[in-house]
């Protein structure tokens, strides 16, 4: 089917040569082919997309990355040859005959011009090579945000209400942040390879991820992860509700879809079953003996009840639990002592501006609405960030009547992450 000269460059197609394996271009002395890796959905079990990906060699055959290749190129040169790579992907994707599935496509975010990726050469591509415009995913590429912004502002009308998908590349690399969710809405973010291999670090947060990955969803995207290396990284992925990975540990990307795809939903359901015992190890490690906190809780309520000192009730709980620090609020929530450290416990982070942590107000915290909802029942919420040493922590909370009024005492517990050594068996 011929492409309309209005829509598209004459000489795009030209710029194609058929081999044995598929479709290759030559550009500007470079000889350029594509390749593909899959998209899997966690919860689908299944492959559901493929990104294209450029690959190019010089004259004398060295290999050139494609963000090597387009900083090697004048600016003037970035929107030919954007073109024809989709072009290409395309050519290699429809060849294929891959019958379901999104192709997701790479673009940058700045064309010559400042025009974004024209709708209507998209349109035409997918016309020429039978490819429904839903199945197509336009993957815009990072880049500096001040040259994108108005790049972006100029090309949205033509956008409109798109028939092919969205997807902003490198989140969380570079200059991306969450100016481009906004101004872009997209349909999928990709988590750059740098904070998947984060998730894994000791020094992270354990509910960083979870809380990004939270964000992007209200803000009414799904989330894909890119860069999956290892089944640690990937049960991380799992816990914090990341909808789509892809990555070497699922295979490496390949000209033939299908051997680039051999094995990959073998291994998400292989993923799945070692999930389970995953979860199970990180609630061990991540929970807190309950019952002798319970019941430490009550016996330190009760001393509080007869009037007996908060030092006295802090020692108590020293000695039975491991508990980092024990404070009290009156029933509005405002701590008028400063909080008691256990002496054995690690000394805490100084955050100097927020000592002495008197007449501090938590009624905000989940803590205190529970014990406050439930007198003489002991709540234990978290884990939360703690401000007193800029840790992640435990809370136990009981309401009780004391001599001076409804009195919540509370003590603040470590948190372990799940990336943590386990602690020895008692």
């Amino acid at each position: 089917m011929p492409i309309s000269e209005a829509a598209l460059p004459t000489d795009l197609l030209q710029s194609l040569e058929r081999h044995a394996d598929g479709w290759i271009a030559r550009w500007r002395g470079y000889t350029l082919e594509s390749a593909f890796q899959p998209v899997l959905s966690i919860t689908h079990q299944r492959i559901v997309g493929y990104e294209a990906l450029l690959r190019a060699a010089d004259l004398k055959g060295n290999n050139v990355g494609p963000a090597d290749l387009f900083a090697r190129i004048p600016p003037a040169d970035a929107t030919p040859l954007d073109l024809l790579a989709r072009c290409l992907h395309m050519a290699n994707f429809a060849d294929q005959h891959i019958e379901t599935g999104w192709l997701f496509l790479n673009t940058l975010p700045r064309m010559a011009d400042g025009q974004f990726t024209d709708r209507k050469l998209i349109e035409a591509l997918c016309e020429h090579f039978g490819l429904p415009l839903e199945r197509i995913v336009i993957e815009v590429l990072e880049q500096r945000a001040v040259d994108e912004r108005a790049s972006f502002m100029e090309s949205r009308p033509a956008y409109g209400s798109r028939p092919f998908l969205l997807a902003l590349d490198d989140f969380g690399a570079g200059f991306s942040n969450f100016d481009r969710v906004w101004r872009y809405r997209p349909d999928i973010v990709k988590l750059d390879r740098s904070l998947v291999k984060r998730a894994t670090d000791q020094q992270t947060p354990a509910d960083f991820l979870p809380n990004l990955v939270s964000i992007l969803h209200h803000a009414g995207t799904m989330v894909l992860a890119e860069g999956v290396e290892t089944e640690q990284e990937m049960m991380l992925l799992m816990q914090a509700d990341v909808d789509l990975v892809q990555g070497f540990c699922f295979g490496q990307p390949l000209g033939s879809i299908r051997q680039a795809s051999d094995g990959a939903p073998a291994l998400m359901q292989s993923m799945w079953q070692h999930f389970a015992s995953f979860v199970r190890e990180a609630d061990q490690r991540e929970q807190v003996n309950v019952g002798a906190l319970t019941s430490a809780m009550l016996d330190g309520a009760m001393l509080l009840a007869h009037g007996g000192p908060l030092a006295e009730v802090a020692h108590a709980l020293f000695e039975r639990t491991n508990a980092l620090r024990v404070f009290a609020t009156d029933a509005h929530g405002v701590q008028h002592a400063p909080s008691i450290p256990n002496p054995l416990g690690a000394a805490p982070r100084p955050l100097a501006p927020l000592f002495p942590d008197d007449h501090c107000n938590w009624s905000r915290r989940d803590y205190f609405r529970s014990a406050i909802a439930a007198p003489g029942r002991v709540s234990v919420k978290g884990p939360h960030y703690s401000i007193t040493d800029g840790r992640l922590c435990f809370t136990a909370s009981i309401a009780i009547e004391a001599p001076g009024g409804m009195t919540v005492l509370c003590a603040d517990f470590p948190f372990r992450s799940a990336s943590d050594p386990a602690p020895p068996a008692a």
